[in-house]
């Protein structure tokens, strides 16, 4: 029985098992948060301090919730008043409860000032700003806080844009895709393989055919992204000539790189053999057995037992791999050039909200984040000598000191972020380097409202939900076509077009047609 007729049983049953686990962990979560004291609304509000009036920002992120926050704040907002008259409330609640606190939030009007979102992973940012939950930016940004427009790259406030308008300030970070593999250096000596020639996946086998014929306790390959391994390996391929347009994973819709027509196609037929390539690879062994059942593995990767694992390839991707992966050392390999595509500043952004009592307070405590190098480090990493040290010019945390949220991309411009322990000198140089330098998007900016097809997308994802992993079928070529045809009738075609007609309207009105 080969390895993909083993498993075909558990397929049929794997939307109903992730959507039984999600639930779960989403309610297992409860509201987990650390606060900070707030007045008696919670929102913004005045108050009297011997430097003179300060206006409080209830900010709401999302993070490991830090049990010694009230300490860093006491320190964090003394430079704010001094500097800015202003006082910072920082809510930072989990990952699992963080979509529903801001829903809850949203929806009953309360007042709060700023918070996260991004665009299709918390808080999403599009629906948010259709449901009028967010403030149009644009004037804030010109009256308070005109500076914000100096230090971040234009490229990232058009692609913010929503029917023109500014509604969330993106934090500067990485700004590209670059796929390939990240590789433990120990197996590479060990196996005496060339990773430095790597071009293709096909150069990869070598290496992951001694680590199943020799090393039983390892996994040749994995992926940052268990669950979504199959989506990433083809996008990765597919990015060499097709950019993204709307949707993701299997209801990706995509333009072919040189097409000046922009015509929009949902499944070229490269994406088909792309899922069939990925079949392949479980078949020769080089991906784990239990990949469709596996919900979690990171215990193992923090054993470091994937030789390989394929994700973006960035300036001090080693440093960050070793610190996740057991203390490995690693090298990495680029198989694609770097691209921006059409939204890749919406990955992670900061909103005032439509409740907000104080938008001007909002905007500049944004402004502060880009800009004030102390402040947002302090925030970043807690107080110097209580919760890290600072050794030759790196950040190295104090265990159990009760702060290190050390999330900078979710509070303003990474790049104003120390240097932690195990980072390589010059990477935020590097890697902004890398962001002005690579391919662009001919779409950057675009952003689909997928508002007039909402039925279509719930129905699509249903689909794709079936059908994970789909490149694991023994009859592949059967199982590819029931997909299409059940795609098809959830409304593939209707959404295409709607992608279609709301992309020429936006290319007209950008003088691209």
């Amino acid at each position: 029985m080969s390895k993909r007729s083993k498993h075909t049983w558990r397929l049929s049953l794997l939307a109903g098992i992730t959507a039984a686990t999600m639930l779960l962990a989403g309610c297992g979560q409860g509201d987990s948060a650390s606060t900070g004291s707030t007045d008696a609304s919670g929102a913004a509000s005045g108050s009297e301090s011997g430097t003179g009036e300060v206006t409080s920002v209830r900010w709401i992120t999302a993070g490991t919730p830090q049990t010694g926050m009230d300490q860093v704040l006491e320190e964090v907002n003394k430079l704010l008043a001094e500097r800015y008259g202003l006082e910072l409330q920082l809510e930072i609640y989990d990952y699992g409860s963080y979509d529903e606190k801001m829903n809850m939030l949203i929806s009953s009007g309360e007042e709060f000032d700023v918070c996260f979102t991004t665009q299709s992973w918390l808080n999403k940012y599009q629906p948010n700003v259709s449901r009028g939950a967010f403030l149009a930016l644009d004037d804030l940004i010109d009256e308070h806080a005109p500076d914000l427009k100096e230090v971040l790259p234009e490229f990232l406030f058009e692609q913010a844009r929503v029917d023109g308008s500014i509604y969330a300030i993106p934090n500067y970070q990485i700004c590209y895709d670059s796929f390939g593999f990240m590789m433990r250096k120990d197996l590479v000596e060990k196996y005496n393989f060339d990773w430095e020639n790597v071009k293709t996946v096909e150069d990869m086998y070598p290496f992951w055919d001694a680590i199943r014929d020799n090393e039983p306790g390892l996994y040749p390959v994995g992926d940052l992204s268990i669950q979504a391994f199959e989506d990433d390996y083809v996008a990765m391929r597919m990015i060499q000539d097709y950019y993204t347009v709307a949707g993701s994973g299997a209801s990706s819709f995509y333009i072919k790189k040189g097409d000046d027509s922009y015509t929009v196609d949902w499944y070229p037929d490269v994406v088909k053999e792309y899922r069939r390539e990925f079949g392949e690879l479980y078949e020769k062994g080089y991906i784990r057995d239990d990949i469709i059942t596996l919900q979690d593995d990171s215990a193992d990767i923090t054993a470091g037992k994937y030789a390989s694992r394929l994700g973006i390839i960035k300036p001090g991707g080693e440093a960050e791999q070793k610190q996740l992966a057991g203390g490995y050392d690693y090298v990495q390999i680029a198989l694609t050039e770097p691209f921006v595509n059409s939204l890749s500043a919406r990955a992670a952004m900061n909103a005032v909200s439509s409740s907000s009592k104080n938008p001007e307070a909002a905007i500049r405590m944004i402004d502060v984040m880009n800009t004030d190098k102390e402040i947002f480090n302090m925030l970043n990493f807690g107080i110097e000598g209580t919760n890290y040290t600072m050794e030759d010019g790196f950040v190295k945390e104090i265990p159990d000191s009760g702060y290190f949220f050390n999330s900078g991309w979710a509070l303003g411009n990474q790049f104003n972020a120390y240097l932690v322990e195990g980072q390589q000198e010059g990477v935020w140089e590097e890697t902004m380097e890398i962001n002005n330098n690579a391919e662009v998007s001919p779409i950057s900016g675009f952003s689909f409202n997928e508002d007039p097809v909402a039925t279509a997308m719930a129905q699509m994802s249903s689909v794709t939900s079936e059908y994970k992993f789909i490149g694991l079928y023994d009859d592949f070529d059967t199982r590819f076509e029931e997909f299409r045809t059940k795609m098809e009738q959830a409304g593939v075609e209707e959404y295409k077009e709607e992608v279609q007609n709301q992309l020429n309207e936006w290319l007209e009105a950008n003088g691209k047609i």
